[in-house]
């Protein structure tokens, strides 16, 4: 398969499968970005309280501990969440699109069911893929780190070449073998490590279909991207001279009810369609 052909079965399954754009939506947020959470220190003075001078910041966490532990409670369960409805909506992605491909359809709870049933041997295959890249930019820069304080930048920049040109296909394999291992394991029920073997056995002779799969990915996630743009700036921009003539609170809530759907809908098909890539990548391969 060409890259065109690729995408364009990756459109239309993100198009036409509109069940799967509730799953195809959780998983286009964790494609989009990230979410973080950061702590804030209290590094005032020294002045008040009844505790020990020279340890304010510990002090303040002392003084509101319920505050803290609930805090970290709700970002615990809010991540813990996350993790699974990403994972669940994964397995169901793939075997979406895999009865998609078969000329069947998937219902919500039937992907929701598929989805519960592989999202732990999903997580394990992530888990294992951090983990190996990791380790790996460990090795690839602690002897680059030992080189310069050993002999200066000219060192470091001496090992950093070569270590740069080991970790960019390095990464990439390991990337491909993650992907493949994910179909592999939901498809042919499979557990993580047998998965991922098989997925490096799949993957010999097939270095340039794989970088296919990876440009299909990109230029189709591109193409949505200029897709929303043009969708949604003249929703903006006539959103912007309502403000002039309504009040604040009405063009925001017009814009919520305007721009939520048209958002949802964005972000579902990105999903849907960046995992039906790798999903249709493996099934024709197999199939051939």
């Amino acid at each position: 398969m060409t890259v065109g052909e690729i995408i364009r079965q990756g459109f239309h399954y993100a198009r036409t499968c509109r069940s799967l754009w509730i799953f195809g939506f959780f998983v286009g947020i964790a494609s989009g970005g990230s979410g973080g959470s950061g702590g804030a220190g209290n590094d005032g003075g020294v002045g008040g309280g009844t505790g020990t001078p020279g340890f304010p910041f510990a002090l303040s966490i002392m003084d509101f501990p319920p505050v803290v532990f609930a805090l970290l409670g709700i970002l615990v369960v809010i991540a813990v969440a996350a993790m699974l409805v990403h994972f669940i909506s994964e397995g169901a992605l793939i075997e979406g699109v895999v009865r998609a491909r078969q000329g069947g359809r998937m219902t919500i709870g039937e992907g929701i069911r598929a989805g519960w049933t592989h999202w732990g041997v999903l997580l394990r295959i992530a888990l294992l893929y951090v983990a190996a890249v990791i380790g790996s930019l460990v090795l690839l820069v602690a002897p680059c780190v030992v080189a310069m304080r050993a002999f200066g930048p000219i060192g470091g920049i001496a090992l950093a070449i070569p270590a740069v040109v080991i970790a960019v296909p390095w990464l990439i394999t390991l990337h491909l073998v993650q992907a493949f291992a994910a179909r592999i394991a939901v498809l042919e029920n499979r557990r993580a490590f047998d998965a991922i073997h098989k997925a490096r056995l799949f993957l010999h002779g097939r270095i340039m279909h794989g970088l296919k799969l990876i440009v299909a990915t990109f230029v189709g996630t591109l193409a949505i991207a200029l897709v929303s743009i043009a969708v949604m700036a003249p929703i903006v921009l006539l959103l912007v001279i309502l403000v002039r003539v309504l009040q604040i609170v009405p063009a925001i809530l017009l814009g919520c009810v305007v721009l939520l759907p048209v958002i949802y809908v964005l972000v579902a098909m990105l999903g849907t369609f960046r995992s039906s890539i790798w999903t249709i990548g493996y099934v024709t391969e197999v199939e051939a």
